[in-house]
Formats: C-alpha cells, structure tokens, sequence
C-alpha cells in the first residue's frame, strides 16, 4: 500500500521501517546511555539536573546554617573562644562583602561539584587573619609542588589577566576525593560522570519524546495531494498539530485520507522508571536520602527520622569533621593549634519532635550527664543563674548533688552537712 505524505508517495513498510529505524536509533543510544562510555560533564551541566541540584544545594545549606565555633582548650575541657578574632570571622563575616553562610554555601559547592574548594586568606603585618574570600576552583591551577623549597602553592586567575600565587598560609583548601595521589583529588563529577551523563540524556530523551511532532499516528492518502490542499494541510499541520500541549491530538484530512495511530509508550520503554533510578543513583553519589530530593516512594513515617539521622551521621558529620582539620590547617598559627581548635555543633540537626527532645533530656539530666543549663544551651535559652543551681549536676531518685553521692549522703542530711560544712 502506498502512502502519501506532504505530496510524497511512499511505501506502508517504508514508512513502518522508518518509524522504527527511528525508536531503535533512540533506544540503541539509551542503550549506550546505560554502558556509560564517553560522558563529560561539567560542574554546570551537572547543575541542570534537578536530583544533583538539590543534593548539592541540600548539603551546601545544611553547612552553611550550622553553628561553627572556635574552641580554646582548657584545664576542664574546653570554652568557646568568644572573645578571639578569629571567632566572628568564620561565624558571622569571614569579609566586609560576604556573610558566613553565603561562604560557606560557595565554598561547598565548589567541594561537591570540583576537584576541591578555595579560599584566598588575606593577613595583617602581625600575620593575623582579617579576611577569607572563596575563590572559585575554575580559576585556580594546582596545588602544585615547589622542587625547590618543598612548598605547596596555587596560582589563581584574576579578571584582569594577571595570576596570582599563593602559598600555604596564603589560601585554605579542602581537597575531594584522593584516591592515588594526595596533591591530585578527584572530584564527584568527574567519578559519577556516567551517572550524571546518563540522568541528562534521559532527560533529553523524555523531553524529545513530547517535543515537535506527535499526532499519534500517520496519514493514509489514496491519490496525490493537490496543491492547495497540500498548503492547506501543512499550514493547519504546523499551527494546531506541532508541540507538547498538542500531543495525540486527532488530525482533520481530506479527500480520502486516513489516520492510522501508533502508539509510544514511555513507561513500556522503562525510561520513567530509568529517570526515577537516575534520582537514586544521584543520592547514592552524594549520600542523601533520596527523601530529601522529594523521592518519597520508600519514605514512611517510621522510617524518615532515622534517614534524616544517617544524612547527619553519614554525610554532614565527615564534612565537618573535614572543614574542621582543614580550618585548623591552613587559618591558626603554628602557637595558635595548641590551643585552640574549631568545632561544628550538629546537635541542632539531631533534634527530634518535642516528646522525644524531653525524653532525652530528662535521661541526660537524671543521669548526671547534664545540666539545666546544658539543656537550655541546646535549646537556645538563656542559662539559669548558678546560685539557684543552674550549673548543678543531679542523679536521678531523690535528684542529690554529685557530690554528696559519692559521699552516699542521703537528701535529708544534705543541708545538714551544707551547715556543717559552712
């Protein structure tokens, strides 16, 4: 049977053929999507892909907002370092220009998505630090090795054409992924290339599939087309039958013509169930509960405490514990690291609903683990006043004073041995 298509006279089995020369020419690269060979992708093209935006995004936000402090060691412990420089610098503003979460929400992304993050210190003629700018990685050549003086340095591009070099001291870094070489980190991108490739081209392939002509099927004519209707059926063909708001919309023939429907089916073609593995697959790379990228098919409501808690444990916990050491490195002076050191607090992110926070707390403070006030810290409040007791420390029963539960002096004789003791 022959066909007649914008005035062209073809074969039903051409066209048939042709029609599936095309789906097995899509399909044969969705298929070479899966073997993942050959894909480059880049720190912005891998942005474009939702999944991978919001695990960046998600980790980025949740660095930023955590409280970062700078700890001096003590006789008992620790104490914040309130009154140190270097503590409003990287708690609040590391520049005049730039806050502390806009630093460090930069300096992650460019972590997650580069071969590391980088930041230019800038120092006073005392060699104190009064300012840190992000610098981003596609600017920066190395680190690189001095053969000479042994000496790590980098070498930044500047807008004006001029390089500059900075040395250890002069720059903070916080290094991706080393496998075999310390001074060569490799970053996520570039390791989960096929798994970004293959989510873009997914994508690329959905769209494709709605995007230009779709009537649902092909058009049957007996004889040739005259002129005008030929004109006629392509003008009416591109303005009301060409886009995704017109798929598998019915065409209106003429003269003789018939439509004959075939039908495209994604789901049959597994690629909504491929784009949905894709979203996981991401997660996996970047170790975020695919909840947190609104994949909510596995979440329940047993369960999504306990994912938040991994995300916490497994994901957030190293990178502080990375920023930590790295800040330590490259911001403190050689007298400065016996003394001081720096602290995420991701007690914040821990927190559960209310009944579970004062069951924990009420363990916590029954124990003798802690105090009122070491429970009003976390929650955010003002600390009681140590005269009433707000730094005292209690066992649980009749609630006595550490102190006079080593003694094994019980509550009723307690203010006795106070006044005996006074």
């Amino acid at each position: 049977m022959q066909l007649k298509i914008f005035g062209k006279t073809i074969e039903i089995k051409a066209a048939a053929a042709t029609q599936s020369a095309t789906r097995n020419d899509e399909m044969n690269r969705f298929s070479g999507m899966i073997s993942g060979r050959g894909y480059t992708v880049t720190a912005e093209e891998a942005l474009k892909i939702a999944a991978v935006f919001r695990c960046v995004d998600i980790i980025c936000k949740t660095m930023a907002t955590m409280p970062l402090n700078l700890y001096r060691r003590t006789t008992k412990g620790k104490e914040k370092a309130e009154e140190h420089h270097l503590y409003n610098l990287m708690y609040i503003l590391p520049n005049h220009r730039t806050t502390a979460w806009e630093f460090r929400q930069m300096y992650m992304a460019n972590a997650l998505l580069t071969r590391g993050g980088f930041a230019k210190i800038e120092r006073n003629a005392r060699g104190e630090v009064v300012a840190v700018w992000n610098v981003p990685t596609s600017r920066v050549s190395g680190p690189l090795l001095n053969t000479v003086t042994g000496e790590r340095y980098i070498d930044v591009s500047l807008d004006d054409g001029v390089t500059e070099r900075l040395y250890e001291g002069e720059y903070m870094y916080t290094p991706g992924f080393l496998l075999n070489d310390e001074t060569a980190p490799r970053d996520l991108i570039s390791i989960a290339a096929d798994v970004m490739g293959l989510t873009a081209t997914l994508n690329e392939y959905a769209q494709r599939a709605v995007d230009g002509v779709n009537p649902g099927g092909f058009i049957e004519h007996p004889n040739s087309m005259s002129d005008e209707a030929y004109t006629r059926f392509k003008e009416d063909f591109e303005k009301n039958y060409k886009g995704a708001v017109n798929n598998g919309r019915f065409l209106f023939l003429e003269e003789g013509a018939k439509a004959n429907l075939f039908q495209r089916d994604m789901e049959k073609q597994q690629v909504l169930e491929s784009r949905k593995n894709a979203v996981c697959e991401i997660c996996r790379v970047f170790g975020v509960p695919p909840h947190m990228c609104m994949d909510l098919e596995r979440a329940t409501f047993s369960n999504i405490e306990h994912l938040s808690i991994e995300f916490v444990r497994d994901c957030v916990n190293p990178w502080s514990v990375k920023l930590e050491q790295d800040m330590y490195r490259d911001l403190l002076t050689t007298r400065q690291k016996t003394a001081f050191f720096w602290k995420f607090n991701t007690n914040s992110l821990m927190r559960g609903d209310t009944t579970t926070r004062t069951q924990y707390y009420n363990v916590m403070r029954q124990t003798g683990v802690m105090s009122a006030n070491d429970v009003r810290e976390l929650e955010d409040m003002n600390p009681l006043p140590a005269e009433i007791g707000g730094d005292d420390h209690h066992l649980n029963g009749n609630m006595i004073v550490l102190e006079n539960a080593r003694k094994n002096i019980p509550k009723g004789a307690q203010s006795a041995q106070t006044t005996k003791g006074a």
